[in-house]
């Protein structure tokens, strides 16, 4: 069989068991949900959240450089974000012109929420793997987050 068909087929069966895996974990949840499964944030919002959380407040041009987005589509994010008084806007106190995107209270609760529910997922997922499988899984996903990170580099 030629790579090509291989990895057609490889990505094919990787989306299909990745999307019985998220409806499954959805099951597992019940009553544990969070703002993203109750349709609150979407998957954009919490990435911005989670990278206000860990960087600090950041400028609208430096959320869309690491969410690899556009600046209008940062933009409506964030307005979303701030309507939810999940981030703030401040001015830079030299140059009004500057506005930096800070998480509230509320957006850190929300990220701690939500990291927390995705970790009991996770745990509940893989308790029926072995310590050996769970730790081949991760060298697997740690090679595929530097092959994305080289590409993303490259580009």
């Amino acid at each position: 069989m030629s790579t090509k068909k291989t990895i057609s087929k490889f990505s094919q069966e990787l989306v299909n068991t990745f999307s019985t895996i998220v409806r499954l974990s959805g099951k597992i949840l019940g009553k544990d949900s969070d703002a993203l499964t109750k349709g609150n944030i979407t998957m954009p919002q919490f990435i911005a959240l989670d990278i206000l959380q860990s960087k600090g407040p950041l400028k609208m041009k430096d959320i869309a450089s690491e969410l690899h987005t556009s600046l209008p589509a940062v933009t409506g994010i964030i307005n979303r974000l701030v309507n939810l008084k999940l981030v703030k806007r401040s001015y830079d106190t030299h140059d009004r012109r500057i506005i930096y995107i800070n998480i509230t209270p509320k957006g850190k609760s929300t990220v701690s929420a939500i990291r927390a529910t995705r970790k009991k997922i996770i745990e509940n997922v893989f308790s029926g793997l072995s310590g050996k499988e769970r730790e081949a899984y991760l060298n697997i996903l740690r090679k595929v987050r530097k092959n994305l990170e080289e590409r993303i580099e490259k580009t």
